[in-house]
């Protein structure tokens, strides 16, 4: 029984994700530690207590494009033109295009996903609303689709400022009953309270 115990202990441990290990520099002194784990650090000849958290987003930001995106997405990079990078998850992925030369509008891009995953299906279209706290209200298409028998939804808005553009794709794979994924709704909260360009 003892053992039984000690055992389920143990495994419940084992199922959690270890947390990341991390290197601080404190007035050029370094120190490894664990995040949320507190330290204590010599600052000056005087003790300080430090302690890191690592939070749950990382930042984008190329060009003057910014936004926070959850920390568990990959990260993949294209340099070939036109550049662009894909941040995936398990539901949600959000791509970001370079617009810069030629320009395309968000309904090309839009037509160019539908025919490349959704060939022969049933498409609906309509007009896709981002409301950012620091870019205002952006206005782009939104394309819902089934693809192998599952609905997903395809956004595209058209971002630019000045010489600079791109293209912020969002994708979500739906539920059964056309509901977005609780992954792609904190990634969409997230990206409109921090998107700026």
């Amino acid at each position: 029984m003892l053992i039984a115990a000690l055992l389920g202990t143990s495994c419940s441990a084992a199922s959690n994700e270890p947390p990341t290990q991390l290197r601080i520099e404190v007035d050029g002194k370094p120190y490894v530690t664990t995040a949320g784990a507190t330290i204590d650090a010599d600052v000056g000849g005087r003790s300080v207590k430090l302690r890191v958290e690592e939070l749950p987003w990382r930042r984008f930001a190329q060009g003057g494009l910014q936004f926070d995106y959850p920390r568990h997405f990959p990260w993949e990079s294209d340099p070939s033109p036109p550049r662009s990078w894909t941040l995936d998850g398990n539901d949600a992925v959000i791509m970001v295009f370079d617009n810069t030369l030629p320009k395309r509008k968000a309904e090309d891009l839009a037509g160019d996903i539908e025919k490349a995953i959704a060939r022969g299906a049933h498409v609906e279209r309509s007009k896709a609303v981002l409301r950012t706290d620091k870019a205002g209200i952006l206005t782009g298409v939104v394309s819902t689709m089934k693809v192998a028998g599952s609905p997903f939804s395809n956004e595209v808005f058209v971002l630019g400022k000045g010489d600079l553009s791109w293209l912020l794709v969002l994708q979500d794979a739906l539920g059964d009953d056309g509901a977005h994924s609780s992954e792609y709704t904190e990634m969409r909260k997230r990206l409109s309270a921090t998107l700026e360009f």
